[in-house]
């Protein structure tokens, strides 16, 4: 119930500002990222209400939603509370459209970190490969919307940052080398994690170890 509350929480109130303005003011601007996922973090904000409504949790489709939704909501939640633009250009809380982007980043980075602490999913070695499937989609959906925005006639959004770097003052800093840097700081922490809290037996070199041993195994009785 938790999980489902703030993956459902995280919607409405990134969707809040359209009412606030439209009460307020008469008319609502509806930006892009409203109508389709523009950054990894509305991305992650879908994917935590896909797996906190998703019916079988023990599948292997749930354990791979799930794992990438805790690694990046966790990693832009915290990007999205930290380094605001909105709250940047307009310091003050007075704004509800600064004051809902930090509420719902909070929220989702929450609902993120709820799946760990809920027992959703587990920090393991095997967590990099659902980054990388899910680093994978994300380039993919990107390309899909900046066609969609081509094929409508309309100049396509820096979706996923395909179309440029996000830091112009840091080159080196772009879609290759933050996804090449996010499988290293997964393996990095989830392998310290085993190696301090799992029994040698269970950690990811014995896995992979007892795998090829199998192998091997099955080829023999094979011949």
């Amino acid at each position: 119930m938790v999980l489902q509350i703030a993956a459902v929480l995280t919607v409405i109130i990134h969707y809040s500002s359209l009412y606030v303005d439209f009460f307020s003011t008469g008319s609502a601007e509806i930006s892009d990222n409203m109508l389709l996922p523009i950054y990894p973090c509305n991305v992650a904000m879908w994917l935590l209400l896909i797996v906190a409504f998703y019916k079988n949790k023990q599948s292997k489709v749930f354990s791979v939603l799930a794992e990438f939704a805790f690694y990046l909501g966790v990693v832009g939640g915290i990007i999205g509370i930290m380094f605001n633009e909105i709250y940047a250009n307009n310091p003050h809380l007075a704004d509800w459209d600064t004051l809902k982007g930090l509420l719902s980043h909070s929220v989702m980075l929450f609902g993120c970190l709820y799946l760990l602490v809920g027992g959703f999913i587990k920090i393991r070695v095997k967590n990099v490969l659902s980054v990388l499937y899910g680093l994978i989609g994300l380039i993919l959906l990107g390309w899909i919307v900046i066609g969609i925005y081509s094929l409508a006639g309309l100049d396509p959004p820096n979706t996923m940052y395909l179309l440029a770097r996000p830091f112009d003052d840091y080159p080196w800093i772009n879609t290759a080398t933050i996804g090449i840097a996010g499988l290293l700081v997964v393996f990095t922490i989830s392998a310290i994690y085993e190696q301090i809290a799992l029994p040698k037996e269970d950690r990811w070199y014995s896995l992979m170890r007892a795998y090829r041993k199998r192998n091997e195994d099955n080829r023999r009785n094979k011949k």
